[in-house]
């Protein structure tokens, strides 16, 4: 059997402090997870907690990070499944506010206690503007190669947007499907024409 590296030594570090973490945040909640219910649980010492993440913001906006790219190329081919333009914007939003809403620690980030740390690590920090743009970066420059959204337009800027849009539903949305009705409508009527040439 072949040794182990430092890399692969400390990758494994990291995801079990992360595992630990979101463990941790759903027992505590994320306001309250302190850096030693961290490394209580995942058995390691403060200090080396410590070695891996400079502080709790950090490790939790590495969770959201983490959790969001192992999605990525799932959420990509959900929206380019659609048809037309208008339904790849409408519903793959919708689709980004559902698993947000469904997801326990974004929809905990989003909670009325935890808002104000989520707009500092995932609005502030441009974190939320960055994971929107990784998803939808590549799908908004293909539509504007194809001509089917306006070709003035700044990529990263509607990418902000979506990021904001997204921030904002998901922690406004319930469980009802009404709801997320109403957000397609908004979307059809408003974000859709902005984007699509005059």
């Amino acid at each position: 059997m072949a040794a182990r590296t430092g890399t692969e030594t400390q990758s494994d570090a990291r995801a079990t402090i992360l595992a630990a973490a979101e463990e941790c945040f759903a027992r505590f909640g994320i306001a309250k997870t302190t850096m030693e219910d961290v490394a209580r649980a995942a058995s390691m010492s403060r200090a080396t907690v410590y070695r891996y993440f400079a502080d709790r913001e950090s490790l939790i906006a590495e969770s959201v990070v983490r959790r969001a790219r192992a999605n990525m190329g799932r959420a990509r081919a959900y929206i380019t499944r659609w048809p037309t333009v208008e339904d790849r914007i409408v519903e793959g939003i919708c689709q980004d506010i559902r698993k947000g809403h469904l997801d326990p620690m974004v929809n905990r980030l989003v909670s009325p206690e935890s808002m104000a740390l989520s707009i500092r690590l995932l609005s502030e920090s441009g974190r939320a503007i960055e994971l929107t743009h990784e998803l939808w970066g590549p799908i908004l420059a293909d539509e504007q190669a194809a001509g089917t959204i306006r070709a003035d337009l700044d990529l990263r800027l509607v990418s902000e947007w979506i990021s904001e849009l997204e921030i904002m539903y998901i922690s406004q949305y319930g469980t009802d499907d009404s709801a997320l009705d109403r957000v397609r409508e908004k979307l059809r009527t408003f974000v859709v024409p902005a984007l699509l040439p005059r």
